[in-house]
């Protein structure tokens, strides 16, 4: 059953393929070869000629072909015509041109056949020699040969029949010759009719110095036809003017290279004519004319080529692509170019601005590289019968050469090509040179296409007729109910088929019998997801697999109707009993019977083709009957997904990873075999107000999980491990482990959660991983539009388990002594106290030899922020491996001390009479770190070669004694900080450090001993005293001489004066006894003088 399968629809699929392609059969064309060598098929013709017998012809022009024997010559070219015959080689040679006049012409190398035209169904034919050569005064001195090229008129029987036919088109006869003037005219290189059967044109493109030239003359000149177009010709020099400057190209255009007509280009119902210039400008132009009443063909519209050396004109071609009335122009450019683009030859589609073509914008049709695409160019005629005219290119050069088919629309031109003929196909190289369509050759009222080569073969594509077919598929019931069973003969559910066909064609009177082929495939979106189908049909084909019924119906004539019946039953016990079941009806013709034909048609006719504008597919449900999923029996679930990275600590313990700064989970790489995705999904009403919106249970409730290559599938957990679950998931994983699809229920109730662990295998991540990304996609065959995918996302790191460990030693350094400047400083016992740091490194895991390069950088505190030295750095040695330098940079003992060994060279001066303050006096503690800006530092830069487990930096120093007396003197205890991290220099950029920096802190004080006996030596105080009592001595002698000792005398003339009186011995009883009051006082007078000396003197008694 699966080979007939594979059998069925690749062989249908086919069958649609080829109907779509487009209605040029590809596979009964009709070759007809020529003399090799002699360009069979440079030019070619549909003709169809109506009387006396009907026939239709395939007219190629031969320009290299072998010379008659009465034509005088070795190759002259000719014109051959080949019926529409299964043979390869009947064609036969057209008798025109026969005999020459040696005096007065040469027919050698004359290309008789460069250009062939018919008019169509009993019309003419013109075919041209452009190198035809007129002679004058043969084998005499002033001897002249003029190629002035001509052209030959037949009649629709291929015959010399009219007075006017022949080969007496030659108007560049007689007239001035030289290259400037007509002595090069090379009419016939290009040649054709005008739509109303009333004009011949030729193009000239060797007149006028290469300028070219373009001349129309009247092709029936029968009394009817004089008398109502009783003019031209018509030339676009003028006829009777022939002044080149009238052409409105320079020199060496070749105005003329190729030539067309047609009514409504600039005027509606109007004739004008078209040329191209190919080398006009270098770039190309082509010209639209019309006619004067002087005889000549004016100019009404100039269109430029656009670039350089594109042969913009090489070919023209005028034809309604948009059925509006107005004429279109398509314009080859067959060496345009592109080199980014890989373009080689273009065809610009002009659609006619209702006359306006000053404003038309092309339309550029491309070709491969080097294809010459666009150097053939033909109206195709109305391949499909769709109303619209056809377009058909030739790309000689693309591979073995195609043509391509494009179709004609109401907006102008379906840019992709509806059909692309391959001369690979038909065994001919060079293949699409030269192309003629738009004329039915093989009677079934479609228009045929013939294709030439530089190969010396043609080959014609005939049309299939198009038929657009009409289908109605219905099934009953409409509704599949699982409860009833329906089926006729046997237990079960059945459902009926019935499909109704009919036909349209254009022409009405085409109405062949078509037999179709059908085919009617069940269940058909499910076994597209790779599933198993739900059903079978009943009295199919033993070939047929079981979901599939085929046969054939029958349609007598257009419009009639057929009908046909299958019936198909429901398996037992399916799983999907809420998605419809999808029945797709296709079909294509297996073939139909001859129509009516014309007679003389000599080909057996060819098979209908579906439009391509109809599919030939039909696709149908039926539903089933829904239950559970409310009122409306319509399931609309709302289901909802969250998710999370974990790390996993056991086997059923996990703990979230922790988040980014953006909030995206960041996984460290270390040890760890694992990572688990923790999956949480409800199914809950979106509004609990409105239950009955969304919510239903969940049909077919699927997670499909894929996983990037850095991640595998390992197991599934649930989220509790420990409490067993009634309904656990199940997960199926594909066969590497990239995706797994979980079921969460079928159905997923309502209301219902699931939560579980993806237990994860990280042993496909890298170095070069940077991130995670696992696309989760929930799924339901239950109603819930805009369920999309999500990717849940972690950022990968790379820890380095590198450890930092610092300590000093000792680690309390005590100041004192002298005050010394930077100069004085010899050795480095002068510095101050001495101090060791020892830094360890320490690494955990792997060499970092895979990883990049490690730098152990030390931040040590060398300054305050006043320039003044703090902590002075001795000597940094780094243990280094054998045979590798470690020195660390920049290098310590910028002073150049005298280094000495540790733990000698301490200061042994003593200690001076230096104040210090009382404790009540000092301030708080302070702190000295880089970190904080209390303090200036040097970065030591220390090169970690590819160390396995640990390093030791030993970085010894001093305190700068100095500094500390005089800024930290008052001050309880000072904290000084050094620093160290490691860094790592890698290509990797997710590359972290854990635990990669560490501080050591160094506590500092005054030392005791300088506080106990003083700081200052006695000679400085002595020193101090005596000049103190020189400096008082010398202030108090200044202070006498200016006076400040001597006391100041006067006496006030207010105040009395008194003066004492000595007493004598004898009198100084008595003057007790008055004191005492035992004798009564004597009075006694004192006399008061301002003129006496102060003393008073002693009365005269």
């Amino acid at each position: 059953m699966a080979g007939a399968r594979g059998l069925w629809l690749p062989w249908l699929s086919l069958r649609l393929l080829a109907s779509a392609a487009f209605n040029l059969d590809a596979t009964s064309t009709l070759l007809k070869d020529g003399d090799k060598g002699s360009l069979f098929g440079f030019a070619v013709a549909l003709h169809r000629q109506l009387s006396p017998e009907p026939a239709g012809w395939l007219l190629v022009g031969a320009p290299q072909a072998s010379a008659l024997p009465s034509q005088g010559a070795n190759r002259t070219g000719g014109l051959f015509a080949c019926p529409l015959t299964p043979e390869l080689s009947d064609c036969w040679r057209v008798p025109i041109d026969e005999g020459v006049d040696l005096q007065r012409e040469s027919k050698e190398n004359q290309w008789l056949g460069v250009s062939v035209k018919s008019q169509g169904a009993g019309g003419k034919i013109v075919t041209c020699a452009h190198l035809y050569e007129a002679r004058h005064r043969v084998r005499q001195p002033l001897e002249t040969r003029d190629v002035i090229g001509r052209c030959f008129v037949l009649s629709q029987d291929l015959q010399v029949r009219d007075e006017l036919d022949g080969g007496e088109w030659k108007f560049c006869e007689g007239r001035p010759q030289g290259h400037d003037r007509f002595g090069s005219c090379q009419q016939g290189l290009a040649a054709a009719f005008s739509p109303d059967h009333h004009y011949i044109l030729f193009g000239a493109p060797g007149t006028y110095n290469w300028k070219g030239n373009l001349r129309v003359e009247l092709l029936n000149q029968s009394s009817l036809d004089l008398l109502r177009y009783d003019d031209g010709p018509y030339e676009a020099g003028g006829e009777k003017d022939q002044d080149p400057s009238l052409i409105p190209v320079p020199a060496n255009s070749y105005f003329g290279f190729s030539v067309d007509s047609g009514a409504g280009l600039t005027r509606r119902r109007e004739l004008s004519f078209v040329t191209g210039a190919p080398r006009a400008n270098h770039t190309g132009a082509v010209v639209i004319l019309r006619r004067d009443s002087a005889n000549r063909l004016v100019p009404e519209a100039v269109l430029p080529g656009q670039q350089l050396t594109s042969a913009f004109g090489y070919a023209v071609t005028v034809l309604d692509l948009n059925s509006d009335g107005w004429m279109d122009l398509v314009v080859g450019a067959p060496h345009f170019f592109e080199r980014k683009e890989e373009i080689g030859g273009a065809a610009y589609v002009y659609i006619n601005p209702a006359g306006r073509w000053d404003s038309a914008t092309p339309l550029r049709l491309n070709g491969t590289r080097g294809s010459m695409f666009g150097i053939a160019l033909s109206a195709a005629g109305d391949l499909n019968q769709d109303g619209f005219e056809d377009l058909a290119v030739g790309a000689p050069f693309d591979g073995a050469g195609k043509v391509y088919i494009y179709h004609g629309s109401n907006l102008g031109i379906v840019a992709k090509p509806a059909q692309v003929l391959d001369g690979e196909g038909v065994g001919v190289t060079a293949f699409g040179y030269s192309l003629s369509g738009g004329l039915d050759v093989d009677g079934n009222l479609y228009p045929d296409l013939l294709v030439g080569s530089l190969s010396d073969t043609v080959v014609l594509y005939r049309a299939r007729p198009v038929v657009h077919v009409s289908r109605n598929v219905s099934l009953l019931p409409p509704n599949i109910d699982l409860e009833q069973s329906n089926c006729q003969h046997q237990e079960g559910v059945c459902v009926d088929v019935r499909a109704c066909f009919s036909y349209t064609a254009s022409p009405a009177s085409y109405s062949p019998r078509l037999v179709l082929e059908y085919v009617f495939d069940a269940d058909t979106d499910r076994r597209r997801l790779g599933h198993a189908p739900r059903v079978s049909f009943l009295g199919r084909r033993p070939s047929d697999p079981e979901h599939q019924f085929s046969d054939t119906v029958e349609l007598p004539r257009q419009h009639a109707r057929a009908c046909v019946k299958a019936t198909f039953q429901l398996q037992d016990s399916i799983r999907d009993k809420l998605r419809p079941i999808a029945v797709t009806l296709a079909y294509g013709i297996r073939g139909a019977g001859a129509g009516r034909q014309n007679r003389g048609a000599t080909l057996p006719p060819l098979s209908p083709v579906l439009s391509p504008q109809q599919p030939s597919s039909h696709r149908t449900e039926v539903h089933f009957l829904k239950q559970g999923c409310g009122d409306d029996k319509i399931c609309q679930s709302n289901l909802q997904l969250r998710f999370q990275f974990c790390a996993r600590l056991g086997d059923a313990d996990f703990l979230p990873l922790p988040r980014g700064a953006d909030g995206t989970a960041v996984f460290a790489m270390s040890d760890q075999k694992d990572v688990a995705l923790e999956i949480h999904v409800t199914n809950l009403p979106s509004d609990p107000a409105e239950p009955q919106r969304d919510g239903d249970d969940a049909h077919e409730a699927l997670l499909t999980a894929t996983f990037p290559p850095e991640l595998l599938y390992s197991a599934l957990r649930p989220y509790d491990g420990r409490t067993p679950s009634d309904k656990p998931v199940l997960c199926l994983a594909n066969q590497n482990g990239s995706q797994v699809e979980c079921e969460l229920g079928n159905p997923m109730k309502r209301g219902a959660q699931v939560r579980f662990f993806l237990i994860l295998s990280t042993l496909g991540i890298t170095i070069q991983t940077t991130d995670l990304a696992v696309e989760l996609a929930l799924s339901t065959i239950s109603e819930q539009p805009g369920l999309e995918p999500v990717v849940a996302r972690a950022r990968v790191v790379i820890e380095l388990p590198l450890s930092v460990t610092g300590v000093a030693v000792p680690p309390r350094l005590f100041f004192g002594g002298v005050v010394r400047g930077e100069s004085a400083m010899r050795r480095e016992s002068q510095v101050g106290s001495a101090v060791r740091f020892e830094v360890t490194v320490s690494n955990r895991g792997q060499s970092l030899k895979t990883l990049g390069s490690a730098f152990l950088t030390l931040l040590w505190p060398h300054e305050i922020g006043n320039g003044k030295w703090l902590l002075y750095p001795l000597h940094l040695e780094l243990a280094a491996p054998p045979g590798q330098q470690a020195a660390c940079s920049p290098p310590a003992n910028p002073l150049r001390l005298a280094l000495e060994p540790p733990g000698e060279g301490d200061p042994t001066e003593a200690p001076g009479s230096w104040w210090v303050p009382a404790p009540a006096e000092r301030k708080r503690n302070v702190t000295l770190d880089c970190a904080q800006g209390t303090a200036r530092c040097l970065a030591f830069h220390c090169p970690l070669h590819s160390f396995e487990r640990a390093a030791v930096l030993t970085a010894r120093g001093r305190l700068w004694n100095s500094t500390f007396l005089e800024e930290y003197l008052s001050v309880t205890s000072v904290e000084l900080i050094v620093r160290a991290s490691v860094s790592v220099t890698s290509s990797i950029k997710n590359l972290v450090l854990k635990d990669a920096s560490t501080q050591i802190p160094v506590s500092i004080y005054l030392d005791p001993g300088a506080a106990v006996a003083g700081g200052v030596p006695w000679w400085v105080i002595l020193l101090a005293v005596l000049a103190g009592v020189l400096v008082l001595a010398l202030l108090v002698f200044i202070l006498w001489k200016l006076g400040f000792f001597r006391r100041a005398r006067y006496a006030p003339p207010a105040v009395p004066q008194y003066h004492a009186v000595k007493i004598p011995r004898e009198e100084r009883q008595q003057f007790r006894e008055e004191k005492t009051g035992t004798i009564q006082r004597k009075e006694w007078a004192a006399n008061l003088s301002e003129a006496n000396d102060g003393h008073i003197a002693p009365s005269s008694a």
